[in-house]
């Protein structure tokens, strides 16, 4: 089994393709594919937020995971290439300033003269986790158009 391990590494990294978008003046775009059943990257496609899952080339499909409305598990949907009209991406998925300024008015309430447990409690705490949750929103891209002759998808 040992030896077959590499093999097997190999094949299941070129199984899996990504989706590469290719602007007019050079620019490309990759959107990650999901790999061992978790979400990868999210991204806007059509206009629905959505995971990639699968790409396949020859068919021209790309499949996507996306959730629904008042639903809480995610759906399956294929998608030709020619339906595909726009896309956002995300450009930074974290961000350390709002960390570092929530933990500084954490440390202020925390360590400042007569502080309590009122002052942790409704002051580090919230300020520290507001900080972190706001770091890890991601930002996304403007919407970009495919097929007005700015924007394709890159076939291999």
């Amino acid at each position: 089994m040992r030896r077959y391990l590499p093999l097997l590494l190999f094949i299941g990294l070129a199984w899996g393709q990504d989706l590469h978008f290719v602007s007019a003046d050079g620019r490309s775009i990759t959107i990650k594919q999901a790999k061992y059943g978790f979400p990868a990257e999210v991204f806007y496609l059509n206009g629905t937020q959505c995971f990639l899952k699968n790409v396949n080339y020859k068919t021209k499909m790309v499949e996507v995971k996306y959730k629904q409305t008042f639903k809480f598990f995610l759906q399956h949907k294929k998608i030709p290439f020619d339906s595909i009209s726009s896309f956002r991406y995300v450009e930074r998925s974290f961000r350390i300033i709002p960390m570092l300024i929530g933990g500084g008015v954490g440390y202020y309430f925390l360590y400042k003269p007569k502080a309590d447990t009122l002052s942790f409690v409704f002051g580090t705490i919230p300020a520290s986790t507001l900080g972190l949750a706001l770091s890890l929103v991601p930002k996304f891209s403007e919407e970009l158009i495919v097929g007005d002759g700015t924007w394709s998808i890159k076939v291999k």
